[in-house]
């Protein structure tokens, strides 16, 4: 118990220390992980291990090629273009961008994929308009964690698998699965179009169709390079990062946009920050920090509560981990015994998988997450914003994220009952 209440404080005093004293929380982080791992006896190999690699090099990739696309200055003609043309119907976007996300997401290949396309352009779009880059980036990645329990979609299939291995049988699960997810998603979508004062967006009046130049050679380039890049993410299911690569690659091998230009444009700083810190989660939950935080959840559980409780636990562990790879194989499993414990049946079993995979896919929009990590990564890029300012967005969406979770929590004891009966 001593242990994980040293690494649980340890990480929390590592967030604490950067916010005060003004530094990279990530260099915070990277300072302690050592300690900690030599405090709990660890081994650097399990240091090592929570890097997060995949993560790296797709925030590395997307940045390297969209920042090729920012010095050749593809994406501000484009956004403009955009802005241009949707003229006083500008409180739109938000609502465009969430109904693509989810259907991309629905279609086949999941969150990840499309967040990785509709953020990045989502982020892209709000720095041209000069507004709150959460007011276009949150719809684009509810839509995405939305449509991602959709029968054929990576996380539907994912659950349907965990049932049949667990003999859980409910007539029609799938389809309750994502009619009560997309409830959910939907009223979050909502508060956050309502709290962002999507109703009142409108475009810069100075933009006209007609005063903007046509696209040049090495903007077309960029703009097929862009579509490519969107269907080899949503349709075949590439990884995004290394086709960013290979497109950025392409694009300087022709000479569309300067590479060197393009490197210094990269926030490196948002890459220590990001990876610091989930190298330092992994320890923490390697000594059980997390464990402690969960199991003070589970002391609370009775029949009415157990929803709630098993949202909030799913939304936590999915700040530190997987949803599809580590908290759906780890909780959903324990729901049977829970269940006939508690006396709920399999409507308890559905109500419950609703609360965490609810909570688990909406809480990652945190920055330590793919969707939270991806707005940080552009915004910084894009608006060229300091490190006070980078440090503030990582603060609003951890906050944005906790407010999700705690959404989700409260509302799985009202909305889930009905839907699964």
């Amino acid at each position: 118990m001593t242990m994980q209440i040293i690494a649980l404080g340890l990480l929390i005093g590592a967030i604490a220390i950067g916010f005060i004293k003004k530094i990279n929380v990530g260099i915070a982080a990277f300072g302690l992980v050592l300690l900690l791992a030599l405090i709990g006896g660890l081994k650097l190999k399990v240091i090592f291990a929570g890097f997060p690699t995949k993560l790296f090099i797709t925030l590395l990739g997307t940045m390297f090629f969209f920042a090729l696309l920012q010095e050749n200055k593809t994406l501000e003609l484009l956004s403009q273009k955009i802005i241009a043309a949707v003229g006083k119907n500008a409180f739109l976007i938000p609502i465009i961008l969430y109904v693509t996300a989810y259907a991309l997401s629905a279609a086949g290949p999941g969150a990840i994929s499309a967040q990785a396309v509709t953020i990045l352009f989502a982020v892209t779009l709000a720095v041209q308009m000069k507004v709150d880059p959460l007011l276009l980036a949150t719809p684009a990645f509810l839509g995405a964690v939305g449509g991602t329990v959709s029968p054929i979609a990576l996380t539907g299939i994912i659950i349907s698998d965990l049932f049949a291995a667990q003999n859980i049988s409910v007539p029609n699960s799938q389809w309750i699965l994502l009619f009560g997810i997309t409830a959910v998603n939907f009223l979050c979508a909502l508060v956050t179009y309502i709290w962002f004062k999507g109703y009142r967006l409108s475009p810069d009046d100075t933009i006209r169709s007609e005063s903007l130049p046509a696209f040049n050679n090495s903007q077309k380039m960029g703009l097929a390079s862009l579509l490519f890049l969107v269907c080899a993410v949503v349709l075949l299911k590439w990884d995004v990062g290394l086709v960013s690569f290979t497109l950025g690659f392409v694009l300087v091998l022709f000479g569309a946009a300067n590479e060197q230009k393009a490197i210094k444009l990269i926030q490196w700083n948002v890459l220590i920050l990001i990876s610091g810190v989930s190298v330092l989660m992994n320890v923490t939950q390697e000594l059980g920090g997390i464990a402690l935080l969960s199991n003070m959840l589970a002391s609370v559980m009775n029949k009415a509560t157990a929803p709630s409780v098993m949202a909030l636990t799913g939304g936590i562990l999915s700040w530190f981990s997987s949803a599809n790879g580590v908290v759906f194989p780890t909780l959903i499993p324990t729901l049977p015994r829970i269940a006939q414990q508690l006396g709920s049946g399999m409507p308890g079993v559905m109500e419950m998988t609703m609360g965490i995979v609810g909570a688990a896919t909406i809480a990652g929009i945190s920055p330590l997450s793919t969707g939270g990590s991806l707005i940080l990564a552009v915004y910084s890029q894009e608006a060229r914003c300091d490190v006070k300012e980078q440090q503030k967005l990582f603060a609003r969406c951890f906050i944005l994220s906790f407010c999700f979770v705690a959404f989700v929590a409260v509302i799985a004891a009202f909305i889930f009952k009905p839907i699964c009966g």
